[in-house]
């Protein structure tokens, strides 16, 4: 389940005993919290598929939410559409996300061959919180890809 790549480090979203890949938290800011979480079998040969995901900690909804997606010209990338572009409010803020996230699939691959160089992304989002425009940037660097 996308819901499950999504799992906050420690919180297991998984039926019992199911194995879920843990996200690493990239950005929290206002209630936005992203996360970003590796499919198997993680980076090889300088590529690998993500799955980044959107939650909502605060008591306000979260609308009209844009990612986009900068990486050196060594990687080549394909950012997938969202699952959805809103967040409802969370109904306990400070204690969530504890609604189903929005996730995007990001893809990123080094085409020139080894030796291959650390994973770095730019990512930016713009979103609405009551009806006010927010930016929102943060660098996603090699540690997050391991």
């Amino acid at each position: 389940a996308a819901s499950a790549a999504c799992a906050s480090p420690g919180r297991s979203r998984g039926a019992a005993g199911d194995a879920v890949a843990e996200g690493v938290e990239i950005l929290r800011h206002d209630g936005l919290v992203v996360l970003i979480s590796l499919a198997d079998p993680g980076v090889v040969d300088g590529a690998c598929v993500a799955t980044l995901c959107y939650g909502n900690d605060a008591p306000t909804p979260v609308d009209k939410l844009n990612a986009q997606v900068a990486v050196p010209r060594h990687l080549r990338m394909q950012l997938g559409p969202p699952s959805a572009t809103a967040l409802p409010p969370e109904p306990l803020p400070g204690y969530g996300p504890t609604l189903p996230p929005i996730t995007q699939t990001l893809r990123l691959a080094q085409p020139g061959g080894p030796p291959y160089k650390p994973l770095k992304v730019r990512l930016r989002l713009t979103y609405e919180r009551d009806g006010v425009p927010v930016v929102e940037e943060a660098t996603i660097g090699p540690e997050s890809f391991t």
